[in-house]
């Protein structure tokens, strides 16, 4: 039923069932859909879908079973149709749920380190440039401040984020449900195998946080620009109109980076966009209230 209710995985298990073995580019044109697109959704049919040494996909035992359902009850004609979104709607989508962004962390391994250094280096510079530091999802001016403390507090912001966000989307899949645990040891223990047996996976997820937290250099970068091109952007410091800016931008930022912690989520943990979107608001919430209590907003 969750096959039949998403046509792109109803497809994608059909075609390759069809083919034998395929390979991603042949797989992408003969369903006419993006990259972003198709490896996305590889991704949700973990378990029935995976690749030989050369990289070919292939279906399991459970997805030729499912495969030869498929076939029994509908015709592959019909069910490998072309039925292209409309532009609208592809735009749409690749705005509010740019999961191809988050690919190249997975598929490339050069792109994999680059992205998301990328992210951390133009956060780092130009916030420090400001005398802006980062705490979780907000962005804090501060007049004074060392490397070393704007350092300090970015690798907990990160901790935190992937902390949140890894329990959050466990939480998400359903999987408490299945955890039991007799004693603090048993516990510690569980964590212990669950992080050692996905550590490709929790790094690729730690990946994806860092570039997704990218707009919140948004604030930072307009106040660098509007010093060095002298735009007047920026009302003058201090004054209501420049508070309000500054927010107001903030909240931009915040909202940008919620879209790209949805699809990173998403994608990386293989939960509906749904779920990751209730994971990724209830971040924002929880650093609106943290900040709160320590007296930073």
């Amino acid at each position: 039923m969750w096959l039949l209710r998403h046509k792109n995985r109803r497809r994608i298990i059909l075609a390759i069932g069809e083919a034998g073995k395929i390979g991603a580019t042949a797989l992408r044109d003969k369903l006419g859909i993006s990259t972003g697109s198709l490896y996305y959704n590889l991704r949700q049919l973990g378990g029935l879908v995976q690749q030989d040494q050369k990289r070919n996909y292939t279906l399991t035992p459970e997805g030729q079973r499912i495969y030869k359902a498929l076939i029994e009850r509908m015709e592959p004609e019909e069910l490998l149709s072309k039925e292209p979104p409309s532009r609208i709607v592809s735009v749409l989508s690749s705005i509010f749920f740019p999961v191809s962004l988050f690919t190249p962390i997975y598929e490339n391994v050069a792109m994999r380190i680059f992205l998301p250094l990328l992210s951390i280096s133009v956060i780092s510079a130009l916030m420090i440039y400001t005398k802006f530091i980062p705490f979780i999802l907000h962005v804090l001016e501060r007049p004074r401040f060392t490397v070393l403390e704007f350092g300090t507090n970015f690798l907990l912001s990160i901790l935190i984020i992937y902390i949140y966000a890894s329990v959050m989307s466990w939480i998400a899949t359903g999987n408490v449900k299945t955890f039991r645990a007799t004693s603090g040891k048993g516990i510690l223990s569980n964590i212990k195998d669950w992080f050692k047996n996905n550590y490709a996976e929790h790094v690729k997820f730690l990946l994806c946080l860092l570039l997704s937290l990218l707009p919140l250099a948004i604030l930072p970068g307009i106040v660098t620009i509007d010093r060095l091109f002298k735009f007047n952007i920026m009302p003058p410091s201090g004054t209501a109109n420049y508070f309000i800016t500054r927010d107001v931008l903030l909240l931009v930022s915040q909202g940008i980076t919620i879209i790209l912690m949805t699809a990173g989520i998403s994608y990386a943990k293989n939960i509906k966009w749904q779920s990751a979107a209730m994971v990724s608001f209830s971040l924002l919430y929880f650093s609106f209230f943290v900040n709160k209590v320590m007296g930073f907003v």
